[in-house]
């Protein structure tokens, strides 16, 4: 909510934020209102939770406590929030610190990087792959699924049945699928402009092909059970990936002074292009690159357009019609929320 309703840490410290209602003032706030505390004021209330949560999960771990499932928050979960948190307040030194502890804890429970052979094919719809740190688990038997297609997959799915087959999906950026060489895997997640996806079966093809999907349109998400065209999207939800803390890190420690490029390249190299090399010497932009591609879908880039003071330029994009064609300054109030100097 921080970063919906004011622009990023840095610099804006004193500019109101969003109210902040602890036990201390709970109760008058329910009589009275509460004023909107500023952005400094909710992040080190922020920092101080997130510490505290640390250390109650690390005793919760030494009890021999474990979590239910991935609906829950896990140390590596916590550690993972005070990365972004971190990261957010261009804290770089402690965001380094926070995404490596989210990787270690992570990996202590069984996470890992998905592999190219894990996402050469449409993934990322259940919390049971390996990658996922956190996610939101649905049901069969939820009411967002038997609602039939007003759900997640219904819109952003292109191999299951629902809204996308006659919206015609979601389509990435072309200036920004143009910018992932041919021998990274993920470019497979989009179809190219030939309409067709290296990562796709027969099956696969011919039902996108049939529905007349357009160019770089994704199927980066799989359906339900991997079922093409099932109507039942019962997808879960995707709230945490542990690649993401190896971006953190990769840019945190390359703003604090540490080696961000050969996390960065060794990550990339390993899992996602075994040719890629960090030819770019500004690695923060690299990694917004990075990011941008690999959590394409996720609801991360918001954030990072808005800790990074970049506007969002859709020009060359290669979208259907004008009204999704813009070019936004970094400081124009449309980025918040609620735009008051009060």
């Amino acid at each position: 909510m921080a970063q919906l309703f004011q622009f990023n840490y840095k610099g804006n410290e004193s500019k109101p934020c969003v109210p902040l209602i602890t036990d201390k003032n709970m109760e008058a706030a329910a009589d009275n209102g509460c004023p909107r505390s500023t952005v400094q004021d909710v992040y080190t209330q922020i920092t101080i939770d997130l510490t505290a949560a640390v250390d109650l999960l690390k005793k919760a771990e030494s009890a021999g406590e474990e979590r239910k499932d991935k609906r829950y928050i896990s140390l590596a979960v916590a550690y993972g929030l005070q990365a972004r948190v971190y990261l957010s307040m261009h804290e770089y030194a402690q965001a380094a610190t926070a995404a490596g502890n989210a990787i270690e804890a992570a990996a202590n429970e069984g996470i890992s990087p998905a592999g190219m052979t894990d996402v050469n094919k449409p993934a990322f719809w259940t919390v049971s792959e390996k990658n996922w740190m956190w996610g939101i688990i649905v049901n069969e038997t939820d009411e967002i699924v038997s609602s039939g297609i007003v759900n997640w997959p219904s819109h952003m799915g292109s191999l299951n049945f629902g809204y996308a087959n006659f919206s015609g999906g979601l389509q990435i950026s072309k200036s920004l699928y143009n910018q992932i060489p041919n021998t990274d895997v993920r470019k497979g997640w989009w179809l190219g402009g030939d309409l067709k996806s290296k990562n796709l079966s027969a099956s696969q093809q011919a039902m996108v092909t049939g529905y007349g999907y357009k160019a770089y349109t994704q199927v980066k998400f799989a359906p339900y059970n991997n079922v093409l065209e099932t109507s039942i999207n019962a997808n879960d939800i995707p709230l945490m990936r542990v690649e993401e803390m190896y971006l953190i890190k990769a840019e945190a420690e390359a703003m604090s002074g540490q080696d961000g490029k050969k996390t960065l390249e060794d990550f990339i190299k390993k899992y996602r292009n075994e040719s890629y090399v960090v030819s770019n010497s500004d690695i923060q932009e690299e990694v917004f690159l990075q990011r941008r591609i690999e959590l394409w879908g996720e609801g991360l880039n918001w954030f990072d357009v808005m800790r990074l003071n970049k506007g969002v330029d859709r020009r060359g994009a290669g979208f259907p019609n004008d009204n999704m064609i813009f070019n936004i300054a970094p400081t124009d109030p449309i980025f918040i929320v609620a735009y008051s100097s009060s």
